[in-house]
C-alpha cells in the first residue's frame, strides 16, 4: 500500500470516527429536544436500488390511514447534507422501519417514543449475517463491530416463524433480546395469497417472453458470492447452450440474480431459452410465474415454499460457501430437495420432477419456517406497530 493510499485511509477513519462519535450523536440530541411526532412514520434503505418490497405494503397502508410517511432511499444517504437530513428525520420519528443494516440508525441510544422496526429482507433460515457470522473472510472484523456496535436500536424485528431455532438465530444474528425477534410475518409474501396477483405475474411473464410460449417456466435464482457487498459477484455454473440441447423443448429458463451481485459473470439471455428477468418482473412476479424454482442458498426458497411448487438446489460450492459465509443450519435442514452438485444431475432432475416431488415433504419445511406468512403480514405488523385493534 502506498503512503498516499494509507493517509487517504486514515483520513476516511477519522472522518467517520468524527461524524458517528460526535457530530451525529450530538444532531441528533439537539432535534431530539423538540417533541417526538408519533405519525411521522421514516421508511429508510440506504442502497441504490428500488424501494424495498418489504416496504411497499406497509408504506401504502400506512399512507392509507393517515400517516405521514417519509421514504428515504440509496442518494438520500449520500453526504453530510443527507445524513444530517436523515437524523433530524430519526429524532423526530414515531416509527423507524428498516430491512436491512443502516449503520446511522445506531449512533445514539434511542429515544423511548421511537421505535425502530427491522423488516428483514430475508424469510426463513439461510446463510448467516450479523453478529452471527463467525467466517474472517465476511463482513466486518470483530474491532470494527466493537468500535461500531451493529443493530442496537431495533425495538422489533418481525419474522416467518416461531420455530424456535429461527426464533434464536435471528436473535444471535441480531444481538437483541429474545422479546425483539416476533413471528408476525414478512410483508411482501402476502401476495401469494392473491390469487388475482399469481394470475396476473404469470400472465406478464407469458407476455414479456412469448419466445417460452408452449414450454415450462423455470427460475434460476441464486444468491452472490464474494467477501462483502462491494466485492459481490456470481458465476453461472452451468453451460447454458448445453441446458437448452437437453431441455429446450419443455423448459424456458428466467434469470434472476441477486440485486446486489455487481458481477455477472457468463450469464447471457436472448436465444429463446434464457430471459433475464431483472428490471422486467419483481421477485414476487417471477416467483409466482415459475412452474419450477431452482436455487442454493438465497432466502427466496422459503417463499416458494407458500406456492407449494417443485424447488432444485443446485449446490456446486456448498462445502467452500458453507465455510466462508456460514449456514445457521445443515443444508438439508433448510431445503427439501433435491440437492445437485452437477449440470448433468440438474438436467436429469428437470426431467423428472413428476417422480421426485412431495407437496406432504414441502409443506413440512413450510410450516416450520414460514408459518406467520399467512396472507396477513402487513396488517399483522401495523396493528403490533401503532397498538391498533383489527
Amino acid at each position: 500500500m502506498s503512503v498516499l493510499c494509507a493517509v487517504r485511509q486514515k483520513l476516511k477513519a477519522a472522518a467517520k470516527a468524527f461524524g458517528y462519535k460526535g457530530l451525529l450523536p450530538f444532531l441528533y440530541r439537539l432535534y431530539a429536544r423538540q417533541p417526538a411526532d408519533p405519525n411521522l412514520v421514516v421508511f429508510a434503505d440506504n442502497r441504490d436500488r428500488p424501494l424495498p418490497d418489504n416496504f411497499e405494503p406497509l408504506l401504502k397502508l400506512c399512507e392509507e390511514r393517515g400517516k405521514t410517511c417519509v421514504v428515504l432511499t440509496g442518494k438520500d444517504f449520500r453526504g453530510i447534507p443527507a445524513l444530517i437530513r436523515f437524523i433530524r428525520l430519526y429524532a423526530r420519528c414515531g416509527v423507524l422501519f428498516l430491512t436491512d443494516f443502516i449503520a446511522v440508525t445506531d449512533v445514539v441510544p434511542l429515544r423511548p417514543e421511537t421505535q425502530v422496526v427491522q423488516l428483514w429482507h430475508a424469510c426463513g433460515l439461510g446463510k448467516k449475517w450479523g453478529y452471527a457470522v463467525t467466517s474472517d473472510t465476511w463482513g466486518p472484523g470483530r474491532r470494527i463491530r466493537e468500535k461500531y456496535p451493529m443493530y442496537v436500536n431495533q425495538t422489533l424485528v418481525s419474522v416467518s416463524s416461531d420455530d424456535p431455532v429461527l426464533l434464536e438465530s435471528y436473535r444471535s444474528a441480531f444481538g437483541c433480546a429474545p422479546e425483539t425477534v416476533r413471528a408476525l410475518g414478512v410483508p411482501r409474501t402476502d401476495v401469494f395469497f392473491d390469487e388475482a396477483f399469481r394470475k396476473a405475474a404469470a400472465e406478464k411473464a407469458r407476455a414479456l417472453f412469448p419466445e417460452a410460449a408452449g414450454r415450462k417456466l423455470v427460475l434460476f435464482a441464486p444468491t452472490f458470492r464474494g467477501e462483502s457487498i462491494e466485492e459481490s459477484y456470481y458465476r453461472l455454473p452451468l453451460r447454458l447452450d448445453a441446458m437448452k440441447e437437453a431441455l429446450g423443448e419443455e423448459y424456458a429458463l428466467l434469470l434472476r440474480l441477486h440485486p446486489l451481485t455487481r458481477r455477472r459473470a457468463g450469464v447471457s439471455a436472448g436465444d429463446g431459452f434464457v430471459f433475464d428477468t431483472d428490471g422486467k418482473l419483481s421477485m414476487q412476479e417471477a416467483l409466482c410465474a415459475a412452474d419450477v424454482l431452482i436455487t442454493d442458498y438465497s432466502s427466496i426458497l422459503f417463499e416458494y415454499l407458500l406456492l407449494n411448487r417443485p424447488i432444485i438446489s443446485f449446490i456446486p460450492d456448498l462445502e467452500q460457501y458453507t465455510a466462508d459465509r456460514g449456514l445457521f443450519l445443515p443444508y438439508e435442514e433448510m431445503a427439501p430437495g433435491p440437492y445437485v452438485r452437477t449440470q448433468e444431475e440438474l438436467v436429469e432432475k428437470l426431467r423428472t420432477v413428476s417422480s421426485w416431488f412431495d407437496p406432504d415433504k414441502q409443506q413440512s419445511y413450510r410450516t416450520r419456517f414460514m408459518s406467520a406468512c399467512d396472507g396477513s403480514s402487513t396488517e399483522r405488523i401495523y396493528r403490533e406497530v401503532f397498538k391498533e385493534q383489527s
